[in-house]
């Protein structure tokens, strides 16, 4: 109830943290897409019940979703049909804007519309590397590549580097966790 009160009076409230933190909500949820996208939006709606916040985390759920079952994005851009549909049109819009440019395009990204553009543009925009045993390559490496894109966004990059590790790390898991990343990690 407090969170639609300031919702209600705050042009400003569709902030990015539920974004951030409502990707584990998809891993609840991997057998049925109906329930993540209700599970997404309700825990959305504890502090952003912002409809676009809902959405967000609607399709980033989706995404994770897919990519922990199949092992590609494709689950952002389905998460479309996951919306209400006369949202589809302008979250389809913002997806393209994302693919079209760079993560630093989507500098107000505090907005959880162009947090989860940075994340996607670092993402999509981000080569995949080939596998090459010659040349040390190999497609996991994308997972680092894409969540540096993600920090060089610039401005709340720690959100926009946790929204893109997410969907990073469920489609290729800690193998694409640079080792000296590892390494530095305590716990």
């Amino acid at each position: 109830a407090a969170a639609r009160s300031f919702t209600a009076g705050n042009d400003r409230s569709a902030g990015n943290g539920s974004l951030m933190r409502t990707g584990v909500v998809a891993l609840g949820h991997l057998g049925d897409a109906t329930e993540m996208t209700e599970a997404a939006i309700a825990v959305s709606a504890l502090t952003h019940p912002d409809p676009d916040c809902a959405d967000a985390c609607v399709l980033w759920c989706s995404g994770i979703r897919t990519a922990v079952l199949h092992g590609t994005f494709d689950g952002v851009r389905a998460g479309l049909d996951l919306l209400p549909a006369e949202r589809r049109g302008v979250w389809a819009k913002r997806l393209d804007e994302a693919e079209a440019n760079p993560p630093h395009h989507f500098a107000n990204n505090g907005w959880v519309v162009h947090a989860l553009q940075a994340a996607w543009s670092a993402i999509t925009r981000t080569a995949v590397p080939e596998l090459s045993p010659a040349e040390n390559s190999f497609p996991a490496q994308h997972f680092g590549l894409a969540l540096e894109a993600a920090v060089r966004a610039g401005t709340d990059t720690d959100t926009v580097a946790a929204i893109a590790g997410a969907l990073l790390g469920a489609r290729w898991g800690c193998s694409g966790i640079p080792l000296a990343w590892q390494q530095v990690v305590h716990g």
